[in-house]
């Protein structure tokens, strides 16, 4: 049958022509819930409540409006340990910049200091239970050291103890207190600031003041060793390599003084009066070595006593035997 007649056949006013002679059929689009099958939606008063669908029966025509969801920073833990990892609300505002450790509970002693804000000294807890552990396929490595021990620890059935040592701090005073500790405690992690754990000796010697030897006063300077040394005259004048040029005190190039030196610090200055050879003994050779005879000098002790000669001693070992203003063509100046 022709589709003209057909009775279900469009009207002009719904076709339109194409290229082809074949006609495109416009539909109106439908109603909301017409030939769907779908309940219609009944017209809602002014001011009156939004209907609620129930489950299964969608509503149409109505723009759906969900209530807005407060962010969260919630992160994802374990529900067994959710106590453990995170302050109570409004507790971390209040702790500021903080200082923590890790302690192992097993020993009792800390394992890591760290500073932070918020649950900063929890993260490491989360971080031990997501990072996989060397029997997954990770090579242990001295950045994971830690997290490894939380694991070991966590293994035995205990929990890592968290302390706040200092909270309410600035960051700076934060960074301060966590070096301060790491070097106490000698935990051996990198921090913000370097390291100034030294014995006091060599804080005292590097802080000291720097000796200045005058040309009017050529000297040598024996080392006898490390702070602490003896430097008592019987002792420290003997055993001492000099070459035979020096060793004549009639000569203009032979040192007048002798500044007996522990560390980079002068101890002691003697005014050298004449040298003789060091008698041999079972833990020194006599032989090619040479000992000072003279008197301490109270003028040149006052001056150069106490203070820092490592300028003039050198870089890396330090030579036991150090010339200075000794020539007239040996000349050793401060570096």
């Amino acid at each position: 049958m022709d589709p003209a007649t057909r009775a279900d056949a469009p009207t002009d006013a719904g076709r339109d022509a194409t290229p082809g002679g074949q006609v495109a059929v416009r539909r109106a689009p439908a109603a909301p819930g017409a030939d769907l099958g779908l309940p219609k939606v009944p017209a809602r008063a002014p001011g009156s409540p939004r209907p609620v669908p129930t489950i299964g029966e969608p509503v149409l025509g109505e723009p759906v409006v969900l209530d807005p969801v407060e962010p969260t920073t919630a992160r994802p833990t374990d529900p067994d340990r959710s106590s453990t990892t995170a302050f109570p609300p409004g507790v971390a505002a209040k702790l500021g910049s903080y200082v923590y450790l890790l302690v192992d509970p097993r020993s009792g002693r800390p394992f890591l200091v760290g500073r932070g804000r918020g649950d900063r000294c929890h993260r490491h807890l989360e971080a031990a239970r997501c990072v996989p552990g060397p029997a997954e396929g990770r090579e242990v490595s001295s950045r994971f050291a830690r997290l490894d021990h939380i694991r070991e620890v966590e293994a035995d059935g205990r929990a890592v103890r968290i302390d706040i040592l200092r909270h309410g701090l600035t960051p700076a005073e934060a960074r301060l207190v966590e070096a301060s500790v790491n070097d106490a405690l000698g935990l051996g992690q990198e921090t913000r600031l370097d390291s100034q754990r030294r014995p006091a000796v060599e804080v005292g010697a590097e802080l000291a003041k720097r000796a200045r030897i005058k040309r009017a006063h050529p000297m040598v300077l024996l080392r006898t060793g490390a702070y602490g040394t003896e430097t008592a005259y019987d002792t420290a004048r003997h055993g001492w390599r000099i070459g035979q040029r020096w060793v004549d005190a009639s000569s203009p190039r032979s040192p007048r003084w002798a500044a007996v030196v522990a560390g980079d610090l002068v101890a002691v200055v003697y005014r050298i009066d004449s040298w003789e050879p060091s008698p041999a003994t079972p833990d020194r050779p006599g032989a090619g070595r040479w000992s000072f005879v003279g008197v301490p000098d109270p003028d040149l002790e006052g001056r150069y006593a106490g203070r820092n000669v490592a300028a003039y001693l050198g870089h890396g070992a330090p030579n036991p035997v150090t010339y200075v203003w000794c020539g007239p063509h040996w000349v050793n100046t401060a570096r």
